[in-house]
């Protein structure tokens, strides 16, 4: 049987779940809304009736109310937790609307009897609502859409709460201002407000009952003890270092919210004595703040949506603290400090999103309304200290300025702090936020992930990035297999691979690094593995490497293959024979990770993963975006260098006149063919007319990667090769034994021949490499043996006796009849029917045998 927090991480929202938690959100907002409204029309109310009575300025009344709002968390937080363990969260609600509309109708009715005491006491009320609210409220929200999803959910539900509480402190503001410009009687511009927010409490009452029912998971009963475990709820929350730290976080912001909130009542008093137009410019600064705090919180929703990025967290706070130095760098007249304001409550939500997705997620369930309550309280005392704070500065005569710059040093400690805690989520999160600006991701089947439970991960290896491309695409963190020797380095790279929680390997005891490798997995972790153990230098795959059989049989944990396609170009990989000296083809670049389903360990073995492998790439070369619209590159408009024009325009008319389907296989089957490093971009190659595979190398090369062609036929002479030769650097003659016999009579020169009839002779003048050619398709393609470009570098063969080539990136296989193999790509058919079964082998290195 699971236990609470196993069914949470583990349950899958239904359409009522869903539902729910949108009707929740609803609710949330509105119940801030009336709750801050209310409140906020009181502030100036107050601020009016203090300069009636002569005594100039607002006086302490924003510090008293200051402290009615954070007084009953501190004083009922432990019963709110109670009440949210003991009854059903989803009672909780519903009773907390209905006594949010009881209090709304009493502090209506002392506005219209003109008693402020009664409309303070209903101030203290709302407040005692909101405390109760807030645990049931927070803990719903993994029960209606689990683990996966908490980040995003969380990040909604905490900004709809704070944009509803923004909404509801500004409009009050020029509401109230309005109104008061108009009847000149504060009474009289808040009376008619209040009722109209008294009467839209109503609806949220009703919605409250179309909730789904949540049972409790705490049957304890009352006791009077309860009324004073403020001290053992915040020993839960510190208990656990996760959830300390986390709460201390979320805590600070509400202390910087306190702060602000403050501060804008004290800059409008300031401009504008407390009298007409305080409330709208309180109005505009708490905008301008509300805002900034909306645009951050949209901003840490989506960066959370897939996980729960605490890497924002500093970044969050240093921009907090940038913003805090540029608003006391303005005039207080200045449209520059509400600009300021805006970036800094941006920086402050940044901040706050992720640390609250956090806390949730590690919060045990069955004592989760104990440590939310706990939480409440630490935020209403890190709100009293705002008040304390904002009161001090403000008695001790410090200006706005020096206020603004006193935040900015404590947001500089926390980000100090936190970037301690946090380096490897900062760290992560930084280099990804970069890798995604010049890589473009799509991810395929990331939910094939398990949730839980050690994965070992076996990938293709392209480029030097390829952890961080994984990192980025997978739902949950991987740990990489490293040699040991990085480890005993000095300098920053000791410290990285430490800090990344990599996994020491030798490289010189394989049982040992086998044994240490199966028991990370066992441990419940996502281990990757490069099981080619290089970068290849061809494009295609190398042979993998048995070891991960050994280890997933070890660790007894599911093999996942995992291919990354579009990386063959970057300049982290040998394309061009180089790596970084080379200048990227396009930003950003177009990446695609596929994630295979899990082998079990029994039947992982290298042939099943190389086989899954390249079903992945398969499926990951139809997502490239230039096949989404094939006639729009056809469009574009390019030229034959030289040769047989009439063969070159009956050739682009022949594409032309294909339909969409027919295009996209030509085109997918041109990618492929540049993924190998036979052909250079930009780069001149010879092609014959008559070839089947002219339409390929003449059309869809040229249009996918940008080589120049001249066209040759059965009328090009010895001499007309010998004179492109001369005028152009000729790299690449592609066609049969007729183009081959006039290009070997050439003067030796650096072009390589690629035969598509399949003959190999790589010692003649030209070297000629075979292309294997299935039904007009380029399936296959040799060249030659890669450079090595360091001495670590292991050979890699780029052709083989008897072999066309690999099978090229991009095509799926699986084993026929005897000796036959049943190749898949879409480039063979258009309507379903994209396979072909042929006579061939291949070897484990990936080399076909026709």
């Amino acid at each position: 049987m699971q236990n609470p927090r196993e069914r949470e991480d583990h349950h899958i929202a239904s359409k009522r779940d869903e539902r729910s938690f949108w009707t929740m959100v609803g609710l949330a907002a509105q119940n801030a809304f009336n709750d801050k409204a209310a409140q906020f029309f009181l502030i100036p109310l107050a601020a009016w009736l203090v300069i009636q009575s002569g005594a100039g300025g607002g006086g302490n009344m924003k510090y008293i109310l200051g402290a009615l709002i954070v007084a009953p968390f501190i004083l009922l937080s432990p019963l709110a937790g109670w009440l949210s363990d003991r009854f059903s969260k989803t009672w909780v609600l519903r009773a907390g609307m209905v006594l949010q509309l009881v209090v709304l109708v009493m502090i209506t009715f002392s506005v219209f009897l003109q008693n402020l005491s009664i409309g303070i006491f209903g101030f203290f009320l709302l407040a005692v609502q909101s405390t109760l609210l807030s645990p049931a409220k927070k803990g719903l929200v993994k029960e209606m859409v689990g683990s996966e999803r908490l980040g995003f959910a969380s990040g909604v539900l905490e900004m709809a709460s704070v944009l509803a509480i923004c909404v509801g402190q500004i409009v009050s503001g020029f509401w109230f201002d309005s109104r008061l410009a108009v009847s000149q009687d504060g009474w009289d511009a808040a009376l008619t407000p209040l009722m109209i927010i008294t009467v839209m409490a109503i609806p949220a009452v009703l919605f409250s009952w179309s909730l789904k029912y949540y049972p409790s998971p705490s049957s304890r009963p009352f006791k009077a003890k309860i009324l004073w475990e403020h001290v053992g709820q915040l020993g839960d929350l510190f208990k656990d270092r996760r959830l300390k730290w986390a709460g201390l976080g979320v805590s600070f912001f509400w202390f910087f919210g306190g702060f602000i909130n403050l501060a804008a009542v004290q800059l409008a008093e300031e401009l504008t004595g407390g009298g007409q137009g305080f409330g709208s410019e309180m109005a505009w600064f708490l905008a301008a703040a509300s805002g900034g705090i909306v645009l951050g919180g949209v901003i840490g929703s989506l960066s959370c949506r897939r996980n729960i990025e605490l890497g924002l967290v500093p970044i969050g706070c240093l921009l907090t603290f940038l913003g805090c130095v540029l608003m006391a760098m303005s005039p207080l007249d200045s449209i520059w400090l509400k600009i300021w304001m805006i970036f800094t409550g941006a920086g402050a939500a940044i901040f706050l999103v992720p640390l609250n997705a956090h806390f949730q997620d590690v919060c045990d369930p069955n004592k989760r309304g104990r440590i939310l309550a706990g939480l409440n309280l630490l935020d209403c005392l890190a709100g009293a200290g705002a008040v304390a704070f904002q009161l001090l500065l403000s008695k001790l005569g410090v200006s706005m300025a020096g206020q603004f710059l006193s935040m900015a040093a404590l947001c500089l400690i926390v980000t100090g702090f936190s970037t301690k805690l946090l380096p490897q989520h900062f760290i992560r999160f930084t280099m990804l936020s970069v890798l995604r600006i010049f890589y473009r991701q799509k991810v395929l089947h990331a939910e094939r992930m398990p949730e839980s439970g050690g994965v070992l991960l076996v990938p293709n290896h392209v480029t030097y990035i390829d952890a961080f491309i994984l990192t980025a695409a997978s739902p949950r963190p991987i740990r990489f297999l490293m040699h040991d020797s990085y480890f005993e380095k000095d300098g920053i790279l000791r410290h990285f691979v430490k800090l990344f929680d990599t996994v020491p390997i030798s490289a010189h005891k394989a049982k040992e690094a086998i044994a240490i490798a199966a028991e990370a997995v066992a441990e419940g972790s996502v281990v990757c593995i490069f099981p080619e153990g290089q970068l290849t230098r061809s494009g295609a795959m190398n042979e993998l490497k048995r070891g991960f059989e050994m280890i997933a049989r070890k660790a007894k944990c599911p093999v996942m293959p995992v291919y990354m396609d579009g990386l063959w170009g970057s300049i982290f990989s040998y394309e061009r024979g180089r790596m970084f000296k080379k200048i990227p083809y396009s930003v950003p670049y177009g990446v695609t990770v596929a994630w295979g389903e899990p082998i079990l360990p029994r039947i992982a073995s290298s042939v099943a993963v190389r086989k899954a492998l390249h079903q992945l790439s398969s499926e990951s070369i139809e997502m490239r975006d230039i096949l989404v619209h094939p006639s729009r590159l056809l469009a574009k408009k390019f030229e034959l260098l030289d040769g047989d024009k009439n063969a070159f325009t009956a050739m682009l008319d022949e594409v032309k006149a294909m339909n969409d389907g027919q295009q996209r296989a030509l085109i997918t089957n041109a990618l492929q063919v540049a993924e190998s490093p036979a052909f250079s971009k930009r780069g001149v190659i010879v092609v014959d007319s008559k070839d089947e595979t002219a339409l390929i190398f003449a059309i869809g090369l040229p249009l996918v990667h940008q080589v120049r062609v001249l066209l040759a036929d059965e009328y090009t002479s010895v001499s007309h090769l010998e004179e492109w030769n001369l005028t152009f650097p000729v790299e690449a003659y592609i066609g049969g034994e007729s183009l081959r016999l006039k290009v070997a009579k050439l003067h030796p020169n650096e072009g390589i021949f690629y035969h598509t009839g399949g003959l190999l002779d790589h010692d003649a003048d030209v070297p000629c490499y075979p292309v294997g050619v299935l039904n007009g398709k380029v399936i296959a393609l040799s060249t030659e043996h890669p450079n090595a470009v360091t001495t670590t570098n292991q050979f890699q063969a780029g052709w083989k006796e008897g072999s066309v080539g690999r099978l090229l990136p991009g095509f799926a296989y699986e084993d026929g009849d005897f000796e036959h193999l049943k190749i898949s790509s879409i480039v063979f058919g258009v309507d379903g029917d994209n396979q072909v079964e042929t006579r061939a082998t291949m070897d484990v290195e990936g080399f076909l045998y026709l």
